[in-house]
């Protein structure tokens, strides 16, 4: 913390003092108003954005956070790259605050050492909070840590101001620092400028990276833009598909409906058939009848046509018995005849034999 107005408490002046309180104050603060939005309170409006969508005509919601793991990389690197020597410092004045005991040197190291060590991990805190509820793309990500880092470098661009505006106060001021502690504590503000100015640097680069990161971002929010206008494509096509899924339950209902209508079909013509077959087979047992039936007929018929030949023999027979009769009781009646004529002539004669 040597490039740090953290060291300022290190110092008997009350000067350094107030600067190192209102550096420590004010970075709490934006820490305090970032994780404050950042918390889960459904009672006020907070900048907490959900990831997760549930759209009322689907059961199933949806991860909308864009965050992948090369987010989480780059936040692991800034936050090692700028909160790992402010941490490792704090605890190195901690511990070295064991040396001076119960004395007001003592008590100053480790409270310039709990301060910067404190600060430090509320930053990166805030930052992991944060990001948790609000970064949902790894644009967003970057650009918060870029932010809360910026908070945490407040002490040392302060450190960096102090020496641009007035130097000599600063440099007494380390001065007194170094002679109080001797090689525990060393101030270089020669080193501060030149770290400085390499932070600069990379804050500068840091910032054409985020114009880059911008101009992607712009691009992002049109592909965005495109996205959500074929995710509402996607729900009308997904609300047109569940439509159709219910004409198709509806068409299925009616295709089992059909399919049992044809299965009683089914039956009913194995049934049919199974008369037709027995329909056949009586057909078959009659035309067998019939032909039985047919033979008897012609036997019938045969006997029936010797019959009728013998009956004409017989009528025949008849006829000529007839004629013969006839001509009998012609003869009969010539006879009949013969016999009156000799009755009166035997009459005749009797009546004459009498006189």
């Amino acid at each position: 913390g040597k490039d740090s107005v953290y060291s300022f408490f290190l110092s008997s002046n009350v000067t350094a003092w107030v600067f190192a309180i209102a550096v420590l104050a004010t970075q709490a603060l934006c820490f305090g108003f970032f994780i404050d939005e950042a918390s889960l309170d459904f009672g006020d409006d907070r900048m907490w954005q959900y990831s997760f969508s549930c759209p009322p005509n689907n059961l199933n919601c949806r991860d909308n956070s864009d965050v992948t793991a090369f987010g989480w990389i780059f936040f692991a690197l800034f936050g090692f790259f700028y909160l790992t020597s402010d941490m490792i410092n704090g605890l190195k004045l901690v511990w070295s605050a064991s040396k001076y005991g119960l004395s007001l040197k003592g008590f100053q190291i480790f409270l310039g050492g709990c301060c910067l060590f404190s600060i430090t991990a509320l930053g990166l805190y805030a930052t992991v909070v944060y990001n948790v509820a609000t970064s949902r793309s790894n644009v967003d990500m970057i650009f918060n840590t870029v932010i809360l880092l910026f908070v945490n470098e407040l002490d040392e661009k302060l450190f960096t101001s102090l020496h641009a505006i007035i130097p000599e106060w600063l440099e007494n001021t380390t001065s007194e620092i170094a002679a109080s502690f001797g090689g525990d504590v060393r101030m270089n503000v020669q080193y501060a400028n030149a770290n400085h100015q390499l932070r600069d640097d990379v804050v500068k680069r840091i910032k054409n990276v985020d114009k880059k990161l911008a101009r992607r971002g712009n691009a992002i929010k049109t592909i965005e833009a495109r996205h959500t206008k074929l995710k509402k494509n996607v729900a009308g096509l997904r609300v047109e598909q569940a439509t159709k899924d219910r004409e198709m339950k509806r068409v299925v209902a009616k295709l089992h409906e059909q399919g049992s209508k044809v299965e009683a079909l089914e039956w009913f013509r194995e049934q049919q058939n199974r008369r037709f077959e027995d329909i056949e087979r009586n057909h078959i047992e009659v035309v067998a009848e019939n032909k039985k039936l047919k033979e008897k007929v012609r036997r019938f018929e045969g006997e029936q046509a010797m019959k009728v030949k013998e009956m004409k023999r017989v009528e025949d027979r008849n006829q000529e018995l007839n004629k013969k009769v006839e001509k009998l009781e012609s003869e009969l009646r010539n006879l009949k005849v013969e016999l009156q004529s000799l009755v009166e002539t035997v009459h005749n004669v009797s009546q004459l034999q009498k006189k």
